[in-house]
């Protein structure tokens, strides 16, 4: 747990947000979604299995001793858990849990997702861009997206969850002692919505899209030979795993990411697309790779998507067919 708290802790400080919208901290580009993957199997294989294998069918449904709820505002149960952890991470079980105990709980098999609603670009929408601010005019900052939990199995168009994965944190909730109490929450006005740190998902099936793909050449937090791509707003096909919290709400909403790169800009609520580097041998042949964005159809699969609500989110593919438009 301490390594998994100095490698997180270490990005923060390195990350920074690209897009315009710079007061939102998760605006950053960065390789993180393997730290949150890899302390969660670590952990997995160091701690016995705990007591939720063997909680009474009629218990599964009983809310957690304290507030915690995911993006859909519903409230997280025992029957959602498949492991909590104290600070020190150590493996916590139903009979030990206490508010001032808990730093990190784990939920299998499910993840919260969207519809999206926005995507802009400065070509097809060249009409509501302003290319002296560099802003798209009736752009919101946010949109307030509904957020579903979505189970292992469970259909997104035309791509099924494969796997799935929620986690919540005591990150940023934390005193000299030990962590913050419900009451003391309460009292520094902090919201519960916070502890909903990030999620993880990954599907099956393939998907086609027509919209601008890049190869980055020198962008900052991106390798060189990146493929990027941004959907146009007729290919919203892909949910929408970019939440953000509501601090003064105590609710979710979604961040609308302004980008502008060389002679292109977009607004969407979709985080970073990643389809593969050339310089790994991704084949993106007829592709411009100089950074100039171009109208291509690609289908992708292999769609996985990362979201962490203090650092970055992601969604990443496998190119399985492009051409330019």
């Amino acid at each position: 747990m301490k390594k998994y708290l100095a490698l997180l802790l270490t990005a923060a400080l390195l990350l920074t947000g690209c897009a315009e919208n710079k007061e939102d901290p998760q605006n950053s580009s960065g390789e993180i979604s393997s730290i949150l993957s890899d302390s969660t199997s670590s952990s997995s294989t160091e701690v016995e299995q705990n007591s939720f294998d063997t909680v009474p069918d009629e218990s599964s449904a009983e809310p957690l001793p304290f507030p915690l709820f995911g993006a859909d505002n519903v409230q997280i149960t025992f029957g959602d858990v498949t492991e909590m952890l104290d600070k020190e991470g150590n493996a916590l079980t139903k009979e030990t849990l206490e508010d001032t105990k808990w730093y990190e709980i784990t939920c299998g098999g499910f993840a919260y997702l969207a519809e999206p609603t926005v995507s802009l670009n400065s070509v097809d929408d060249s009409d509501m861009y302003d290319p002296e601010t560099l802003l798209f005019s009736g752009a919101p900052d946010y949109t307030d997206t509904e957020y579903k939990r979505y189970k292992v199995g469970d259909k997104f168009g035309d791509l099924t969850v494969k796997s799935a994965e929620t986690m919540f944190s005591r990150i940023g909730y934390e005193e000299k002692d030990g962590v913050l109490t419900t009451e003391q929450i309460k009292a520094e006005g902090m919201c519960f919505a916070g502890m909903l740190r990030g999620c993880s998902v990954e599907f099956d099936g393939a998907v086609t899209m027509t919209g601008y793909m890049r190869v980055c050449v020198s962008e900052y937090g991106v390798e060189e030979g990146e493929v990027l791509f941004v959907p146009d707003k007729d290919s919203l096909v892909l949910p929408v795993i970019n939440f953000h919290v509501d601090r003064d709400t105590d609710s979710f909403n979604t961040a609308v990411w302004q980008w502008p790169v060389k002679d292109f800009a977009y607004a969407t609520e979709y985080p970073t697309i990643r389809l593969g580097n050339i310089n790994k041998g991704v084949d993106i042949s007829g592709i411009p790779a100089d950074g100039t964005s171009t109208k291509v159809s690609v289908t992708v699969t292999n769609v996985s998507m990362f979201c962490d609500t203090y650092m970055s989110s992601f969604i990443d593919g496998e190119i399985v067919f492009v051409e330019a438009l």
